[in-house]
């Protein structure tokens, strides 16, 4: 019989002998109660724990320290029972005298089942610490692997999402200036062109000038040419023919000059 069947029974027992007129009985009951619910605490634990961990091994067995006291207790409230039920013709001063000693055992098991409860916050508390330390954390390579395998394949909203990752966990780390590049060329993919024009604007504002500068320009610039503002995208094609001569952005940039220039054809 294990302990939370022991408890229910010994619980009937004491009912039965003493009747109503002891109000004990209620406490009983509910540490009946609590000893199940412990019970089934202690079976999901150990469905869980990870056997070949030392610490929480340790802990497991300071835990079945204390339900074996308990065990020892509610031997000593089988015995009282027993001794209530075998001795009904005993007198009230009789009855009473073990219904003390019952109530002493109950204060005992009170006890008990508080330093059980303690062992098992502590258990719970290991476990927690044991899920976070076993997994590591992600570095800012896995970030924008993740990231960028997942812009590759045109999954942008996922892609988005994990470049705004990268940037949140490592905003000083010299990939963080792609990444934000990425985003905007993500939401430029979209065809969300706004979106795609603020990611553009916080890259050029916030980072210094760098190889990925006249990318990011040519793209603000075709942005706008989509948003059909000509005069912003005229703007910023010119001024890369300026600052970035005699590379592709800058003939690029040239031959979208001629495309806005051009008077509207007509129909």
């Amino acid at each position: 019989m294990n302990i939370s069947i022991r408890l229910v029974v010994a619980g009937m027992l004491i009912l039965l002998a003493a009747g109503p007129a002891y109000p004990q009985n209620r406490e009983i009951l509910q540490l009946q109660a609590d000893m199940i619910r412990l019970s089934q605490q202690m079976n999901q634990l150990q469905s869980t724990l990870d056997s070949k961990n030392a610490v929480m091994q340790g802990l497991l067995e300071k835990v079945v320290d204390q339900v074996n006291g308990l065990s020892a207790n509610l031997q000593r409230i089988n015995q009282a029972i027993d001794s209530v039920k075998d001795a009904n013709d005993k007198t009230a001063a009789e009855l009473r005298v073990a219904v003390s000693n019952v109530d002493k055992d109950v204060d005992a098991l009170a006890e008990g089942f508080t330093a059980v409860r303690g062992q098992l916050s502590s258990v719970s508390q290991q476990i927690t610490a044991m899920k976070v330390t076993s997994e590591p954390l992600a570095t800012v390579e896995d970030l924008r692997r993740t990231a960028m395998t997942d812009y590759l394949v045109g999954n942008y909203d996922l892609a988005i999402g994990g470049f705004q990752e990268l940037l949140a966990k490592f905003p000083a780390d010299p990939l963080a200036f792609e990444a934000r590049l990425s985003i905007g060329d993500a939401y430029y993919n979209q065809k969300k062109f706004d979106q795609a024009l603020v990611e553009y604007d916080m890259f050029l504002q916030n980072y210094p000038p760098n190889d990925k500068t006249r990318a990011a320009l040519y793209k603000k610039g075709l942005a706008h040419a989509e948003l059909n503002q000509r005069p912003e995208a005229l703007a910023v094609f010119r001024k890369i023919v300026t600052d970035f001569p005699n590379t592709i952005e800058a003939t690029n940039s040239t031959q979208k000059v001629r495309e806005l220039s051009a008077p509207p054809a007509r129909r």
